[in-house]
């Protein structure tokens, strides 16, 4: 097994010497080279020979600017008259789903730009990430003194940011090498993560062999692999990690290492998993432990403290990445006789996923801004999200609600919201932005940094307090979501959803825009009956519709009526009474003209409407 030396330092990770860290350089060193356009596959050594400059690579799985399928290419800026003759009435069901998927992705993607840009420096930001890989890479290649020894490091690189997705050790064959040359090793490494490794894009493996007096590299940056879902794209500036991580990890470690027994002069394999959120430890467990030598006989040993120490040096790199996973670690341990302990050390580590879920492209994206901005400083962090209103943060709250399943939601009264909470995540999103807009300005203050105090530090951060009075905060909703909307309230939302309709049809933005009340969005279910549909969005896609001014006087007539008739409707009333205007009035809908080949007028359909809304219920004149 792999010799290895150094004294512990506060952080819990061995101090490597000089000469440990012109290892580590030249490893990194090779790494990079293989991640950016230098031969996509090779060997590097600790000479500081420089490789070619390689091009820029655009990072995978960035969201383009298509729109869905089915969905007219326009924007703003399109004529009118270049759109035909509209939408031919309500708008098919899955391009209205598109065109919301289309408009939250549009969302999530300029909170990402501004977390990454706003008062950041980025290749202040990339040096950093280096830093930390290389301190971990040092940390791991400490008294590796063994020449055969081999460590793998298999690295997602994007945008500068490095996020490791699997370790593997191989034993040497004995004899113990010269110090290397830590001096060309350092250069070589400097220049591969600074220079290189931030411009490539992919999944980059580096074999660190060690030789005689100096670590040789083998890279391959040229195997296809899909982009796994905890891969960061934006770098961190901090430098290095939370000292309450770390303990967290050196407490877990040697909490499983003590549970591990070796036999006296046998040897055994160790089956372990680690459960991360973000960089949080979130739980771990001996899964197996197998005999793969036995002894003489004897009682079993402990494994010596310095495995746990190694253990935590492999699993801190794995802090870095995104969203909630395992880490398989696999234990190799021996027992020699005449020595107290057992040794041991890892013989690999790699990333099990949980199922992929519904939106979680979407919520890792807009995950990873916020949580860059609150890594790289808490203070600073909060206050960047602090400026973030609901509007721009709903989709972060649905995805992370949704990510962490309704259980949390279990409390005794509720029943609207778990309903709302459990649909798809653009769906969750808008409920949320209207339904949070019928709470306090204190409420919706106090909901917001409870809420991302869980999002970014863990349910378990909460005192007992918070927890009360988060979960008390969706009882109040439960309450308010019953109420109808008060005057204020429906004329900020009937804003918002010319808004959002401008989004939805950028087609139409310019007409909306400019010709003002002559084309106004109308609620085909009313805003004064939301209170009646407490789980669904009063202004979602499917609720909105543009028409002409003169066809919307028209239908307010119908609902006046209606209202006259049934002064405290049921739910169901006002479904029935919906459907029967839309079926006159739908050829109106989503356009600027009059529509084409349609044999009644406005008037003619809102008679016919009335005819039916007195047909349905009785006592309506």
């Amino acid at each position: 097994m792999s010799k290895r030396r150094g004294r512990e330092c506060s952080s819990g990770v061995a101090r490597p010497s000089p000469w440990v860290v012109g290892w580590v350089l030249i490893t990194f060193l090779l790494q990079a080279a293989c991640a950016t356009g230098v031969p996509r596959a090779g060997v590097l050594t600790g000479s500081g020979s420089r490789p070619p400059a390689s091009r820029f690579f655009k990072a995978a799985g960035a969201s383009g600017s298509g729109g869905p399928v089915g969905v007219p290419s326009v924007s703003a800026d399109t004529p009118v008259e270049a759109w035909g003759d509209g939408l031919e009435g309500l708008a098919n069901p899955e391009e209205v789903r598109e065109r919301v998927r289309r408009v939250e992705a549009a969302r999530a993607e300029a909170l990402v730009l501004a977390a990454q840009r706003e008062g950041r420096e980025p290749e202040e930001a990339r040096e950093a990430e280096a830093d930390r890989a290389l301190a971990r890479m040092v940390g791991l290649c400490s008294g590796v003194e063994e020449v055969g020894a081999v460590l793998a490091f298999t690295f997602w690189v994007e945008g500068g940011a490095l996020t490791l997705v699997g370790y593997q050790e191989e034993r040497g064959g004995g004899r113990v090498g010269r110090p290397a040359d830590a001096e060309g090793l350092a250069r070589v490494l400097r220049l591969v993560l600074t220079e290189y490794a931030g411009r490539h894009t992919g999944e980059v493996v580096l074999r660190l062999r060690r030789e005689e007096a100096r670590w040789a590299v083998d890279y391959d940056a040229s195997r296809p692999s899909a982009r796994p879902p905890e891969a960061r794209r934006l770098p961190v500036r901090t430098p290095g990690t939370p000292a309450g991580a770390v303990l967290t990890l050196q407490e877990a470690a040697g909490r499983l290492s003590r549970a591990v027994q070796v036999p006296a002069g046998g040897a055994a394999r160790v089956e372990l998993e680690v459960r991360l959120e973000d960089g949080r430890l979130a739980g771990g467990e001996l899964r197996e432990v197998r005999r793969t030598r036995e002894g003489p006989g004897g009682s079993p040993l402990a494994l010596s403290p310095e495995v746990a120490g190694h253990l935590v040096q492999v699993l801190l790199p794995f802090t870095e990445g995104l969203g909630p996973r395992t880490v398989l670690v696999v234990l190799r341990a021996e027992h020699l006789l005449g020595e107290a302990r057992a040794r041991g050390w890892v013989e690999s580590a790699r990333v099990e996923r949980p199922p992929v879920q519904p939106g979680q492209s979407w919520y890792l994206s807009m995950h990873e801004a916020t949580l860059l901005r609150w890594r790289e400083g808490v203070v600073e962090g909060s206050a960047w999200l602090a400026q973030r209103g609901v509007e721009e943060m709903a989709l972060w709250f649905a995805l992370g609600i949704i990510a962490r399943s309704l259980g949390f939601f279990a409390t005794e009264g509720l029943e609207w919201v778990t309903r709302a909470l459990g649909r798809e995540p653009e769906v969750v999103a808008g409920w949320l932005r209207t339904s949070l807009k019928r709470l306090t300005k204190e409420e919706r203050t106090t909901f917001t940094q409870l809420w991302q105090k869980v999002a970014l530090e863990g349910e378990q951060a909460l005192s007992r307090s918070e927890r009360k009075t988060l979960r008390g905060l969706f009882v109040r909703l439960e309450q308010a979501i019953q109420e109808p909307l008060n005057i204020d309230l429906k004329n900020t939302l009937r804003e918002e959803a010319r808004v959002y309709y401008a989004e939805l049809y950028p087609q139409f933005a310019r007409a909306l825009k400019d010709l003002g009340s002559k084309f106004p969005v109308h609620h085909r279910r009313p805003l004064q009956y939301a209170h009646l549909f407490p789980d669904e969005n009063i202004n979602a896609a499917e609720n909105l519709t543009m028409l002409q001014e003169y066809v919307h006087k028209e239908i307010n007539f119908l609902w006046a009526r209606f209202r006259k008739a049934r002064p405290t409707p049921t739910a169901d009333e006002v479904r029935r009474a919906a459907e029967i205007i839309d079926r006159q009035f739908e050829p109106w809908y989503h356009r600027i003209d009059d529509p084409s080949g349609v044999l009644k007028t406005a008037e003619q359909a809102k008679d016919a409407a009335l005819r039916e809304l007195q047909s349905r219920f009785p006592g309506l004149a």
